[in-house]
């Protein structure tokens, strides 16, 4: 078998786990149940993933990865960034909501083993990194003021973005499109524009 058979053949468990787990419980679904729903045999399952939880830090990775591309507009971008920022969040909302109860069990497991299971983290930092170069090459552009460091503002509002998407729409059933258009001209206001003379300091 060439490599485009393997990775299709990877993708269709992924894509038969994923929706397993949209209607079973993760404690409750088995490599079996996984096996007859994407049409192959457990050989070729047990080929591809050792075990359950292998194949469902796998779909979590997927999911980050697919995020990761459709905010690409902002993160990858060199345009206006309030366009971009509204593109790409929407675009990530969209993933998100697709993958709802993979993102939701990442969480649990997250909870359960008190931290993020290391096989998550680079695609994570892929997150922060992506958002740092690109707040730092708009300073550099001379388009967002430079009195706030990259990274710390980063950090701070994908913490705000992804506290917001987990409460508010993945569990909560929000508004998606008010919360893209909120959160987007939130990240605007704090990397792009221009601070206020305030008071002096003492």
């Amino acid at each position: 078998m060439g490599s485009e058979s393997r990775n299709a053949t990877e993708e269709a468990i992924l894509d038969a786990a994923r929706d397993a787990l949209a209607d079973t419980p993760y404690r409750r679904l088995t490599m079996d149940t996984i096996a007859r729903r994407a049409f192959t045999s457990r050989t070729a399952l047990y080929f591809y993933f050792p075990n359950k939880r292998a194949l469902v830090d796998r779909l979590i990775a997927r999911a980050f990865m697919d995020m990761y591309e459709a905010a690409s507009p902002y993160l990858e971008g060199t345009g206006d960034p309030r366009a971009e920022l509204r593109r790409g969040l929407a675009r990530a909302v969209k993933v998100i909501d697709s993958n709802a109860h993979v993102l939701t069990l990442a969480a649990m497991l997250s909870g359960e083993e008190d931290r993020l299971p290391p096989q998550w983290a680079p695609y994570v930092v892929r997150f922060v990194e992506g958002a740092v170069s690109r707040i730092a090459r708009d300073q550099a552009r001379g388009i967002a003021p430079s009195d706030i460091p990259p990274r710390l503002a980063a950090q701070a509002l994908l913490a705000m973005v992804e506290r917001h998407v987990t409460l508010e729409l993945i569990q909560g059933g929000g508004d998606a499109h008010q919360s893209i258009r909120v959160l987007a001209e939130l990240w605007w206001r704090a990397v792009y524009s221009k601070p206020t003379a305030g008071p002096a300091e003492d």
